[in-house]
Formats: C-alpha cells, structure tokens, sequence
C-alpha cells in the first residue's frame, strides 16, 4: 500500500520517493545559489559522464553534482594535497576547456571523475599566483629604484660599520690670515722707501 497519493491524478507515491525528490531538489537550489549561469555549464559537464549509447540516470546526475557542490560553495579545490583557489570565473573556464576538448574530440568519454576538472583549475589558479608575486615583485624592485634615485648614496650607506670622519675646520680664504698681510705691509713698506727723492744739498756736497 503507497503512503500517498495525487490528488489530482491519483498516482501513488511513497514516502521514499517523496524524500528523495527534496534531496534533489535541495541540491537544484543550492547549484542556483551558487550562479545561475554556471549552473548551467556545471550540468553540460555532468553530462561528460553519460556512457555511450546510455542515458545518464537522474540519481547519478544529482550524486555528480552533489560532489561539486562543496567546492563550488567555499571558492576553492583540493589537488594533490594542497587547497587551490577557485572562483566561479575560473570553474566556467575550465569546463568551457572540457567541453571544447569534447567538441574536438580530444576528450576521452565518459569522464570517471573530477580529477581533469580539477587538474585545469589548479594550474589556472598556479598562473594566477605566479602572475601575482611577478607584479609584487616589480611594485618592490620600483620603490626601491626610487628610495635609492631620491636619496643620496655614500660609503657609509653601502659598508656598515663605517664611522664618519669629523669635519675639518674652516680654513682661512688667501689674504686675510695676519701672515701675509704682514707680507704684504712690509712689501708696501719697501716700495715707499725706494720711491723717497734724495735730499738735493746732501747731493751738491757730494758732488763738491
């Protein structure tokens, strides 16, 4: 005897069924939580699962998608032992590769699991770090050009434990020290005394 039955139609449905078309259900709601858009590639993907010349059962659809819903919710993957980043943008690249490969048949079908999804979102999140240490790594190389460009660069500054010599005391401009104005008074002092006329009697007796 079934537990219920459709008012309207009349079919019968047990209590299991019903169960388990809210687990489903609950899953729908949580893949449109996530992106509407990407929902729609995540089920082009579980559809890489499908055998050939087989449908592709809707439990097993739900159990797949299930198995992406975690990662999909927390942004992120595990791979090889270490957790990647992975944000929606980044899961819609990677299964548009898949379904690329697909189309060209560079995709061995039915898919077995995630491990391919994950191996292209982990070398995707790769370049991105790689990408950006590369731009920190210039932003530091730039301020220190510039630190060393604004300021002046000594001997101290390169060998340490130098320690700077005093200042020598301002010396004397020429002419002003009181040696060579007594120099130069004495120097005056000459050039007068040859330039004196000789007194005219003392001549006249001499010439006497």
């Amino acid at each position: 005897m079934s537990d219920l039955a459709c008012p309207t139609c009349g079919a019968e449905l047990d209590l299991m069924t019903l169960f388990a078309h809210e687990a489903d259900q609950r899953a729908l709601s949580r893949l449109a939580a996530v992106s509407i858009p990407l929902g729609a590639r995540v089920l082009q993907y579980v559809q890489l699962f499908q055998p050939a010349r087989q449908r592709l059962t809707a439990r097993k659809k739900i159990k797949l998608l299930l198995e992406l819903l975690p990662d999909l919710e927390r942004r992120a993957i595990t791979h090889k032992g270490r957790d990647w980043s992975a944000p929606l943008n980044a899961w819609a690249d990677a299964i548009d590769q898949m379904l690329a490969a697909r189309d060209a048949g560079a995709l061995e079908l039915p898919m077995k699991g995630h491990g391919y999804l994950h191996a292209i979102l982990a070398r995707m999140a790769d370049k991105h770090e790689a990408a950006a240490e590369a731009e920190r790594e210039a932003t530091r190389k730039s301020a220190r050009a510039a630190h060393v460009k604004g300021a002046a660069v000594t001997v101290l500054d390169v060998v340490p434990g130098l320690v700077p010599l005093p200042s020598p005391a301002p010396t004397t401009p020429a002419g002003t020290s009181p040696t060579v104005r007594a120099m130069k008074a004495a120097i005056a002092r000459q050039r007068g005394a040859s330039a004196t006329p000789t007194d005219p009697a003392a001549n006249q007796g001499e010439s006497q």
